[in-house]
């Protein structure tokens, strides 16, 4: 098991933020006859454990990653549970509090294997959006979230021309990978409409 922490936020905000990564070794375990029906069987798994957003199921049939964001520590359990069952062979990456993701594992008769943290963000922070714009944008990985788009749902909010959960899923939706969580994005636009 790996675990990565790299998205900004202060520690509370991060409680229940969690992004389940299934990925196949290229030249170890990549281009076996059932390596996609392993991936696509990770995908269901995550998928009936009530992800707040996952990898579309194209993404199922092409990637050899798969990926969905969680808001609960249940969710990832049950995830975590059934892989272990299943022993399927791929690595799993779970990106997260340190202290829960090993709590979880333990209780699971599972260990970490490696951890990553982020050493933050160097150069002209200056020129860098609102932090709590940098919080929605940074939750994709390909940075399919643009700050002008967070800015403008705010103001399209605060306008009252639409809800913040409906600006959340559009938001949302150009991350392909799945690992936006939609739930924390409505919190932190919440939190920017009422600055």
């Amino acid at each position: 098991m790996t675990h990565t922490l790299h998205r900004k936020g202060n520690l509370n905000d991060l409680k229940d933020d969690y992004v389940i990564l299934a990925m196949t070794a290229a030249g170890i375990n990549d281009s076996y006859e059932d390596t996609r029906q392993k991936l696509i069987k990770i995908a269901e798994i995550m998928n009936l454990c009530e992800p707040t957003n996952i990898m579309s199921e194209f993404g199922w049939k092409t990637s050899s990653t798969i990926t969905a964001a969680f808001n609960n520590n249940k969710s990832v359990r049950d995830v975590i549970y059934q892989l272990k069952k299943e022993d399927l062979g791929i690595s799993i990456v779970i990106s997260g509090l340190i202290s829960e993701i090993k709590e979880l594992l333990l209780d699971l008769g599972l260990s970490i294997h490696t951890v990553h943290f982020s050493l933050g963000t160097f150069g002209k922070k200056e020129i860098l959006p609102h932090n709590k714009i940098l919080e929605i944008t940074t939750m994709c990985g390909h940075h399919t979230l643009s700050p002008q788009s967070v800015s403008n749902y705010v103001t399209l909010i605060k306008q009252g021309q639409i809800t913040v959960e409906k600006a959340a899923q559009k938001l949302t939706k150009p991350c392909v990978c799945g690992i936006v969580n939609t739930s924390r994005v409505m919190k932190i636009l919440n939190s920017l409409v009422s600055e």
